[in-house]
């Protein structure tokens, strides 16, 4: 075991999964006795098997752990980080020095295969080595920038945060070594880059048979259509809309769409401060390193609620502080980028405030 400490003095104990005591499987958990505080009541330390995170729920310990094997190039980073010189450690042939256990042992469960199905891995690089053309794209499509604009998103902003466009030009004059069968039903979206502790992604919105002038409801309703393309579609692995793992503020503010995110930006929030979920769970242990606060911004509809009372008790349980602010119950719109183009900057306000008293009280 390890300790750790980071820039914001949040402890942190990379062990190693030889060092769990008596692990019990809980499908995407494993829950063992902690040996950090020495119980063996009960299996207080539960860790997720596809992240390496950790943390025990005793209210004594509460420790936040990392097993090193189930994230090796985190918890290589971390250590970089932390100690210099330690570029080369492995964790694979490294054994924690031997000591007597302090309980039974079982056979130790090894963290789910991360590797995705080969076509979606295919799918991925194969975005990923257009992404250049692709914000070409954006520049010259008069479409796209006409929903920008409609959607109220200035372009130096989409620019900036990373959002391109596949058009079918891009697709067919490709000199690029890469299937374009794959990338078909990524054609004529605007993308969105994803970020996660688990790598990269994209997140596509489709605009089929969209028009200047039309509502986005109704554009909406016509993507429901049988014979219409997924309204939305995204990469494996997904994460959310925002900046990579390390790079996340202290405090953070979590909205639900990838363009309520763009609407914040616009407003005048960094980079670092605002991430859309963008359909993703959010589980509280990508948040641990940095993050000690969190504004929930979500929807103003019955499943923004339910989003927001979930997320609330997890990040909660995580000792991440939680302030919740939806937008208002009106006929205004039920989320930000909505009333941002109804009511303008004003529609931000409650946004603003939240944060400011966040940010105090952090």
């Amino acid at each position: 075991m390890i300790t750790i400490f980071t820039q914001q003095g949040r402890r942190i104990e990379i062990i190693f999964q030889s060092e769990l005591c008596d692990p019990l499987n809980m499908g995407e958990y494993v829950r063992a006795y902690c040996h950090i505080h020495g119980s063996d009541h009960q299996r207080s330390l539960s860790i997720n098997k596809a992240t390496g995170w950790g943390h025990c729920f005793n209210a004594a310990c509460d420790a936040t752990v990392l097993v090193a094997e189930w994230n090796p190039t985190l918890a290589r980073h971390l250590l970089q980080i932390h100690y210099l010189g330690l570029s080369q450690v492995s964790f694979s042939s490294y054994q924690p020095p031997r000591k007597r256990p302090l309980f039974r042992q079982q056979q130790l469960f090894a963290p789910p295969s991360k590797s995705p199905p080969r076509w979606q891995q295919e799918e991925l690089s194969a975005l990923l080595a257009l992404d250049r053309q692709m914000q070409k794209a954006l520049l010259q499509s008069r479409q796209a920038l006409k929903y920008l604009e409609e959607r109220g998103i200035p372009l130096e902003v989409a620019r900036a945060a990373g959002v391109c466009y596949l058009s079918p030009a891009v697709l067919n004059l490709s000199e690029l070594p890469i299937k374009k069968s794959l990338l078909r039903r990524w054609v004529d979206r605007i993308l969105f880059p994803l970020a996660s502790p688990s790598g990269k992604g994209y997140i596509g919105r489709s605009l089929w048979r969209w028009q200047p002038g039309m509502d986005e409801n109704v554009h909406k309703a016509l993507l429901e259509r049988s014979e219409a393309p997924r309204r939305w579609i995204k990469t494996n692995p997904a994460g959310w809309f925002g900046p990579e793992p390390q790079e996340l503020a202290g405090c953070l503010i979590l909205v639900e769409g990838a363009f309520d995110r763009l609407t914040l930006l616009a407003a005048g929030f960094k980079a670092a401060e605002v991430v859309a979920l963008a359909g993703t769970a959010a589980p509280p242990d990508w948040f641990l390193l940095q993050v000690k606060a969190v504004v929930l911004a979500l929807d103003a509809d019955e499943g923004g609620r339910d989003a927001t009372h979930r997320l609330a008790e997890r990040l909660e349980d995580s000792s991440i502080s939680v302030r919740s602010c939806s937008p208002r119950r009106d006929a205004c719109g039920k989320d930000w980028n909505e009333r941002w183009r109804r009511l303008g900057p004003q529609s931000i306000r409650p946004i603003f405030e939240a944060y400011a008293d966040m940010l105090r009280s952090a």
